[in-house]
Order: C-alpha cells, then structure tokens, then sequence
C-alpha cells in the first residue's frame, strides 16, 4: 500500500505539460476555477475555490491499470489508512480524529468511493479527503483540502464529472 500511496502522490506534485483536450466536462460552482493538463499520458485536474485556502480539488488518472471498480473502497480506505500514519508528523496541521467512514458517491456516469479526515491548521477546521472514482469506465483518484462548505461543493463536482465526446 506504501507504493500505491507514494504513486498517487508522485502523480499528483509532478509537474505537467500544458493543456490538452479534456476528457472530462463539469459544472464549477461558482467563483471557482478548473485547470487541465497532460502529463505522460495522464490527464490531470486542479480545481480551486475563489480563495485557494478555501478548496483544492485535484484528481487525474489512477495509476494502477489493473484497478478494479469493485476494489475502490478498498484503495480509499488503503489511501486514508496511509495519510494517517503520514500525517502525525505534520507541522502544518493536526488530526482531529483518526476516525473514518468510506463513503459512495455517485452521479450519471461517476460512481466511487471517499474518506474525509478531519484536521486543523491554524486554528481552523479542515477537511481532507481522499477518494477514488470510476467515470464511465476509467478510473480516476484525488484528493480535496479544505473548509467542510467547499467540501460539499467539490464532491458535487465529482457527482456530475462527465466524458467529453
């Protein structure tokens, strides 16, 4: 799981290549801005809230090919399990409680899994979650930092994720 984590995390903080066309249609609330890029060969999605501290959504293509939709929970609560142990070293931030549900979720073409941690940093509640989800046949993970209102809005976001074309 340890690999799994530090993928996940490689794709996510690696730089990418400028704008492709995109996969995936959504809905943004509003005030909030999506960006997409490619990055060997795997498409990468960042979308902020109108004050980046407020909400960070990002999420791109799920690295292991081999990953199964009936394993998605499965991964979240390997993802979640890992960011824990990671997290108590932290001098940016706090957990709350370790305490977790996996959670689904689902639209018209998006259905997966998510764990939201609670933490604080500075002073403020903040969540974390961390999720994976399959849309229309291809899996995708990500991850959200940030106020539990904006939360709610990006996981609206992913209900509504949609192939383009």
């Amino acid at each position: 799981m340890r690999t799994l984590l530090a993928t996940f995390l490689a794709v996510l903080l690696v730089g990418c290549s400028p704008a492709a066309k995109s996969p995936l249609s959504f809905q943004l609330p509003a005030n909030w801005k999506a960006q997409h890029k490619l990055s060997d060969g795997d498409d990468f999605y960042t979308i902020t809230a109108k004050k980046r501290a407020d909400g960070l959504l990002t999420f791109s293509t799920f690295p292991p090919v081999s990953a199964a939709p009936e394993n998605i929970p499965e991964l979240v609560k390997g993802l979640a399990d890992e960011y824990l142990k990671e997290a108590k070293n932290s001098k940016e931030f706090t957990v709350v409680s370790e305490d977790y549900q996996v959670e689904q979720f689902g639209g018209g073409q998006c259905q997966g899994s998510y764990a939201t941690l609670q933490l604080r940093r500075g002073g403020a509640n903040i969540v974390q979650a961390l999720f994976v989800m399959q849309v229309d046949g291809r899996i995708w993970s990500g991850q959200f930092t940030g106020v539990p209102d904006a939360w709610k809005q990006a996981l609206t976001v992913l209900k509504n994720l949609k192939t383009n074309g």
